[in-house]
């Protein structure tokens, strides 16, 4: 089935070329055009679209003034932005209603693969409800200490970028939307993984007009489920992360991978945030469930979503931007076996790492949290480095992980 796809710019030059550029793909997308935001909403009104790909600098409408629209009507379509401009206003501009930012000039074979590969992701989750939530969500909140904290450091005359970098990296939120928003200003170019690096490609001033503008790190904590605590989370996050670096640097992977896994680990469960968040009383129904059955809470999330965390953190860290090697170890970090690409260095040490701190951490139930998964590591050759993973495990407490 070809995927419904409209473009949307006000330059009749530029949409009659790239018309002419998607014929070897008239095959894979059925693609339409529009010469404004007004008219590219009276042709979603009459039929649906898979993906809009829109310029920001348009006359009446301007792309994120479509792109909100769009969100609110259209919720389950994919928005993208393609445009020339780079300048901090309309990148920061986009962030919040579109999934990615492409930079003029981009080839089609660099537009084709950021089209395909969220189109795959769009359908990693089968409940187009969760789907329609997600595609509406502008930011994960942040810990309120840390939101303090970062706030008072870039007001100071004495911030940098490295203070910066260091609180960022404590919280999932202020990460999330910072590789986001990273990797949106990137667009063609590359790609972030980092959060460090990505708060040193936007700058100072790029953090604080996020803050000011788009209100990302706002106080946060879920009403209704009373289930879910943010600083445990938080801990658990932090905890694994640490660890899964411990682990990585004891199996062959590249420095990248080795440099990103306490970012994975920080974001490997916003899943459970994001559920919390939107869907306080299901959420607690999968918790319930959960302790009924005795079965690992993401089973019982599989149940009443139709959906686990992993799947909806990846969905969503993918739509933002981030390398398909993180996507699928976040997704897949619960249950490795089915990952498509199975035995990655990261997809390894995530799962190892989080299985056991969660057998050690408070808000798990360890009855109900299965071990490291034995025909995997079997498969790949790496169940008799278990013991060595569980001794590094021992030898940090919470504290220690969570200061390393």
């Amino acid at each position: 089935m070809s995927v419904r796809i409209l473009f949307v710019d006000d330059e009749p030059l530029l949409l009659s070329g790239l018309q002419r550029s998607l014929r070897p793909l008239r095959k894979e997308w059925n693609a339409a055009f529009a010469a404004g935001g007004e008219e590219a909403l009276a042709m979603m009104a009459n039929e649906p679209f898979d993906v809009i790909v829109t310029d920001m600098r348009m006359p009446g409408m301007d792309g994120a003034a479509l792109l909100n629209e769009v969100m609110r009507k259209y919720p389950d379509t994919l928005r993208l932005v393609l445009s020339g401009q780079s300048d901090l206003e309309s990148v920061v501009k986009s962030a919040g209603v579109a999934h990615q930012y492409l930079s003029k000039p981009c080839s089609i074979e660099i537009l084709r693969d950021a089209v395909n590969r969220a189109v795959s992701l769009h359908q990693l989750l089968a409940d187009s409800s969760l789907k329609q939530l997600l595609s509406q969500l502008h930011s994960i909140p942040s810990v309120p200490p840390l939101y303090i904290e970062l706030m008072n450091c870039v007001k100071s005359n004495e911030a940098t970028i490295e203070k910066v970098s260091a609180i960022i990296q404590k919280d999932m939120g202020m990460s999330a939307k910072v590789l986001q928003l990273a990797n949106s200003a990137l667009g063609a170019t590359g790609r972030v993984a980092s959060t460090a690096d990505a708060a040193a490609y936007l700058g100072l001033d790029a953090i604080r007009t996020l803050l000011v503008t788009l209100h990302a790190f706002s106080e946060f904590q879920p009403s209704g489920a009373s289930n879910f605590s943010m600083p445990d989370l938080w801990h658990h996050s932090l905890i694994t992360g640490a660890l899964a670096e411990r682990i990585i640097q004891t199996l062959p992977a590249d420095g990248s991978a080795n440099a990103s896994m306490r970012m994975i680990g920080l974001l490997h469960d916003v899943g459970r945030l994001v559920l919390a968040a939107n869907l306080p009383a299901a959420f607690e129904r999968a918790f319930e469930l959960s302790t009924q059955k005795s079965v690992p809470h993401w089973n019982a999330e599989a149940e009443v979503f139709g959906a686990t965390h992993a799947e909806v953190g990846a969905y969503l860290i993918g739509l933002w931007g981030l390398p398909e090697q993180i996507v699928e170890a976040v997704a897949y970090h619960h249950a490795p076996a089915r990952c498509p690409h199975p035995g990655s260095a990261m997809l390894t040490a995530l799962h190892v790492a989080d299985a056991l701190v969660s057998e050690k951490c408070e808000y798990e139930d360890a009855t109900r949290h299965p071990e490291p998964d034995d025909e995997y590591l079997t498969a790949m050759g790496l169940k008799d480095r278990l013991p060595e993973w569980r001794a590094l495990a021992a030898q940090q407490d919470v504290e220690e992980f969570a200061d390393g």
